[in-house]
């Protein structure tokens, strides 16, 4: 069956990209109450948080680490900064800081640094309430309060106590010289060890991406000055854990390479003493072919003794992976073996693998971004964290992948040995003996050098140790604190409340299933928009019953004088479109229909009547709507006789065409109720009426009932040139209308487009402004 759609040119080649912006504008404009109202109380709420609210400070300390000029050097950067965040690094700087202690009373005052030139503890100090007293006598007591009771933990001559390091319950100091000049006494706390990490815990730690040689440390608290000192401290203990960290890494590996240096060197030897016995015996020459073939041999023993080492090393690495879950932190343990493996010296010249890294690389730096802006559950983060995993899993497979071919290469190494070895049995014993002391001989001399090299690398490293990591910028006390100002908290709340005002706006709209544009009609229902009528205001209109109704409708009607109004100029665009469109053959009749009622399709009928007389057509306008037809009672007509008259064969055409006071425009009524509309629309005399008034009018308009409540419309549609459908703004659901308009599509009826009834009047008034300049 032939499709009669007419589809808007303009929606088939833009509905991908098509969004009704206008649709969520008005809506906040319609809502601007709300608006105001979640505005202004996020903003008093902001604002009463806030009138009390406690200064807070932060200071910031800048740390230089080493520039490592290859790949392996930053990736042993990165483990120390991961190791440098586990809890033990941690327990180790609370420990060495002292932070355990809390001074509650002293005659010098609250400085540490007037009281202890040193203080640490262990990882687990006895906590509780001590004092320490100086005598007049040139005594030191240390007690501990147990029971509301003191009891003597130490007790010695004051200056041992500043001379010497004293212990006790878990913790060590030294007096300040200060101190013991005169009789003085200091109570303090030892804080649970716990408690005493959460200064560390709250400290940020940020490392500069991109040289990875600075990292800040930045800390708050309420006090300037402590604040400064404490971090400077905290900068201190980092830098001596750290070196410690470099010294423990550094001498594993230099010991390991020592062993494996000896084994070499033993091994070369013997080589060496079996080379020239050999010599001393047996003084024989060894022809080119013999040559040729022992190189060969050399070059196969030598993969063969490269190539188990780099697999052990890879098949290491590897196995190291799945260990993940027994570390604390898996994700980190996780990223510093797989940057292992993507620069596994073997294999890291692939361009498969550089591909890996690269992207590796960009989506670890956009992770280590996102996590110091996000929590770790943020659905960015999380995206990225398994792109991370997908990437990593992709290098672990090729790692995996060049494994087995390591395997398979050293298999037939192994076959190509045999097949050389075979061919040498051929020659003298002696031959071949002296072509294998010289292959062993290369070969572990070519490993002593490769030890011997690494090993001088790392003692110059070693003496450059120092310079590893020291503090470049040290804290200073912050003059104004970070909290933000009550203007910029106001401005803050104002925003979160507008914002879910117009989120609330945007989901009412999106929820909302009414038309609300011409672009959403466009857009649901695959239909061109012929005509854009404005919204017009019945007050009260739906409390009238019909006759009323019809009375408020007709001083509505366009004017007769021509009028250049918004209303005029509407119908006037929807008579051109319907007479002179390209896209359609010309239309002499046609049925004016909509979803449902109260949708201005009878109200679109006048008025499209009336702009079609204006224009000197002779015109008909026919209230096809046999159920509740109304539209006599609009032009102030007779009923009877109408329609059904002439389809009942109870009157002719010249009987029911009545003249109306609008020149060029004449109307048939409905008629009497008839219990069978819809047989006789679909009648052949139906027909008849139709063939006839197409000779005496120039155009014919058919009121019919809303398909909602008839099918009416369907069955004469049939018999017509086109049918338009009437949707109202805001009124008119856009599930009834599809599922009303997909029957439409299973009839002959050429449908050829929609009427939008109730567009903005604002934006309709402006497009005609240019009558009134």
């Amino acid at each position: 069956m032939e499709d009669y759609n007419v589809l808007h040119p303009a929606f088939e080649q833009e509905e991908a990209v098509n969004f009704d912006y206008g649709k969520y504008l008005r809506g906040l404009w319609k809502r601007k109450w709300l608006l105001a109202f979640l505005t202004l109380m996020f903003a008093a709420f902001f604002y009463s948080q806030i009138r009390n609210q406690i200064p807070i400070y932060q200071a910031e300390v800048f740390l230089k680490t080493k520039e490592f000029d290859n790949q392996s050097g930053q990736i042993l950067s990165r483990s120390r900064q991961i190791e440098m965040a586990t809890e033990n690094f941690t327990k180790r700087v609370v420990a060495r800081l002292g932070l355990a202690l809390d001074i509650k009373q002293s005659s010098l005052g609250s400085e540490r640094d007037n009281i202890f030139q040193e203080f640490h503890t262990n990882e687990n100090p006895v906590p509780g309430d001590y004092k320490i007293q100086s005598t007049e006598r040139g005594h030191y007591i240390l007690e501990q309060k147990v029971n509301q009771e003191y009891i003597i933990l130490d007790s010695t001559h004051v200056w041992d106590a500043v001379q010497k390091l004293r212990t006790a319950n878990g913790f060590s100091f030294r007096l300040h010289p200060h101190f013991v000049t005169r009789a003085n006494y200091v109570e303090f706390e030892i804080k649970p060890f716990t408690r005493a990490m959460h200064g560390i815990r709250n400290l940020d730690v940020i490392v500069n991406r991109k040289t990875g040689r600075t990292m800040r440390l930045i800390k708050t608290g309420r006090d300037p000055q402590k604040l400064a000192d404490d971090l400077n401290r905290i900068a201190e203990a980092y830098v001596t854990e750290t070196l410690k960290l470099l010294n423990r890494d550094e001498i594993a590996r230099l010991r390991a390479l020592q062993v494996q240096l000896e084994a070499a060197e033993a091994n070369l030897r013997q080589t060496e003493v079996e080379l020239r016995t050999f010599h001393y015996r047996y003084p024989i020459s060894i022809e080119a072919e013999k040559s040729a073939l022992a190189t060969k041999l050399l070059d196969i023993e030598t993969e063969l003794t490269r190539l188990p080492r780099i697999r052990s090393k890879l098949a290491d690495l590897l196995d190291r992976l799945e260990r993940e879950e027994e570390v604390e932190d898996s994700f980190q343990y996780r990223r510093y073996i797989v940057n292992q493996l993507a620069n596994f010296q073997a294999i890291r010249d692939d361009p498969n693998l550089g591909i890996y890294r690269e992207r590796l690389r960009d989506l670890l730096i956009q992770y280590d971004d996102m996590i110091e802006k996000y929590s770790s559950d943020y659905p960015a983060v999380v995206e990225t964290k398994t792109e991370i995993h997908k990437t990593q899993n992709e290098i672990i497979t090729f790692a995996t992948t060049f494994l087995n071919t390591l395997t398979k290469n050293e298999s037939e190494y192994r076959a190509q040995k045999k097949q050389i070895e075979a061919k040498l049995q051929k020659f003298p014993e002696e031959e071949s003996r002296l072509q294998e002391l010289q292959n062993r001989k290369a070969i572990n001399q070519r490993l002593y050098n490769d030890y011997l090299a690494e090993i001088q690398k790392l003692k110059v490293a070693d003496a450059a140790e120092s310079g590893d990591i020291e503090i470049l910028d040290p804290a200073v006390p912050p003059k104004n604190p970070i909290n933000p100002s009550k203007k910029q908290k106001v401005l803050m709340g104002g925003a979160l409340g507008f914002f879910l005002g117009a989120i609330i706006s945007i989901a009412l709209d999106y929820l909302d299933k009414r038309f609300r544009s011409i672009q959403e009609v466009e857009r649901e229902l695959d239909l061109k928009v012929i005509g854009n009528i404005p919204r017009i205001n019945f007050e009260n209109i739906q409390d009238y019953q019909d006759f009323e109704k019809v009375k408020q409708i007709d001083r509505q009607l366009v004017t007769h004088d021509y009028s250049p109004t918004p209303i005029g100029e509407a119908y006037r665009a929807l008579r051109t479109q319907l007479l002179f469109s390209k896209k359609s053959e010309r239309i002499h009749n046609l049925v004016i229909n909509s979803i449902g009622p109260e949708e201005g399709k009878s109200f679109t009928v006048c008025n499209l009547g009336i702009i079609l007389a204006q224009q000197k057509s002779n015109t008909l306008i026919v209230d096809s709507d046999l159920r509740r037809g109304v539209l006599h009672n609009t032009f102030k007509v007779s009923k009877q006789p109408g329609l059904t008259n002439y389809l009942t064969n109870n009157a002719i055409l010249a009987d029911i065409v009545q003249k109306t006071t609008v020149p060029n425009l004449s109307i048939v009524s409905c008629g009497a109720m008839m219990p069978n509309p819809s047989e006789l629309l679909g009648s052949l005399q139906m027909r008849r009426f139709i063939e006839e008034t197409k000779r005496k009018f120039d155009f014919i308009i058919f009121d019919t009932p809303p398909l909602e409540a008839a099918t009416d419309a369907a069955v004469l549609s049939t018999q017509v040139d086109a049918i338009a459908m009437v949707i109202m703004a805001d009124i008119t659901n856009k599930k009834m209308a599809k599922e009303k308009l997909e029957m439409m599509n299973s009839i002959p009826a050429k449908l050829v487009g929609v009427i939008y009834n109730g567009s903005d009047s604002t934006l309709i008034r402006n497009q005609y402004s240019y009558y009134h300049y």
